[in-house]
């Protein structure tokens, strides 16, 4: 039986293909409405965190609205806490009630199963190709993610200067 509610989180710095593929299966098989939980909010202008929640709210509202997902996802920010359990806590303040998490990292999964919470697992769906890492290197290699990215994600960092803000992110060395 799905849940009625599940909550998906990560970095999702920038969203990629992986990302959409987790969501569509975790609607198709799991859950009837999905949290998109994006953590790390309030990091930014850094080589791993070069884009802001504000910035990754809006890359995922987009790519969920291109992806005819849009009204059975609800997006929140999750800022980092001092620890895992509470950035954990930030999670469960942060989103409206919800039914399971799902994760594949070990030390969520434990935290939430401490708690009480439902959790599951996903498919990694190609993890090696489609990470966040690989996207912001293949900006930095000249900009082509039409591959690893949806279409909504490559006009955004087109758009606003995905390439640049991550150069200028690289040359910032007082992280």
């Amino acid at each position: 039986m799905k849940a009625a509610r599940g909550v998906y989180w990560g970095r999702f710095n920038p969203p990629h293909n992986g990302h959409l593929k987790v969501v569509r299966h975790l609607l198709a098989k799991e859950c009837r409405e999905l949290i998109i939980a994006i953590g790390s909010s309030l990091a930014s202008h850094t080589e791993r965190n070069p884009f802001s929640g504000g910035e990754r709210t809006v890359m995922m509202r987009d790519l969920l609205a291109e992806a005819g997902l849009l009204e059975k996802c609800i997006i929140v920010q999750v800022p980092d806490g001092e620890s895992y359990m509470a950035t954990a806590a930030n999670l469960r303040v942060a989103c409206p009630p919800f039914d399971a998490v799902y994760t594949n990292r070990p030390v969520i999964a434990d935290i939430f199963c401490q708690w009480g919470v439902v959790v599951k697992g996903f498919p990694d769906f190609e993890r090696g190709k489609y990470n966040s890492t690989t996207v912001r290197n293949a900006l930095l290699r000249g900009g082509n993610v039409s591959s690893i990215v949806p279409p909504a994600v490559a006009e955004w960092l087109r758009k606003n200067g995905g390439i640049k803000r991550l150069e200028t992110c690289l040359k910032d060395k007082y992280e």
